[in-house]
């Protein structure tokens, strides 16, 4: 269920990220159907629009709905609500005590105790 929700935001992300070159890849991979019938000027042939007037009002529609929905009559008010509270200060003592590493020598280490120098010449 993880991995489902997982992907499904990823997903959902990666649209509302991507939205217009969703739409722009869109209009490429349909521009022939898009220009004989959904193009405003399609009966003026003689304008070569070619459907990109429909591209242009897809994106506008894409931008109007990516700004943010908040109108500008809406105001936040921040109202600051304190609680009188009386502030005592505890003291705590911490004691450490130090502990100190014992090498036991009966142990073998995988690491070498020294290193190796070829014999000079």
């Amino acid at each position: 269920m993880k991995i489902f929700a997982t992907i499904f935001l990823t997903f959902s992300i990666f649209i509302q990220t991507f939205s217009t070159f969703i739409i722009q890849a869109d209009f490429f991979l349909n521009q022939s159907y898009i220009a004989k019938n959904l193009c405003v000027n399609r009966d003026k042939p003689m304008m070569h629009c070619n459907g990109k007037c429909y591209l242009s009002k897809k994106l506008k529609d894409q931008e109007k709905q990516d700004q943010s929905p908040v109108s500008k009559t809406e105001r936040f008010d921040v109202q600051p609500f304190f609680i009188p509270q009386l502030f005592a200060v505890q003291t705590a003592v911490v004691i450490v005590k130090p502990q100190y590493f014992i090498r036991n020598e009966n142990v073998v280490s995988s690491f070498p105790r020294f290193i190796f120098h070829p014999p000079s010449a």
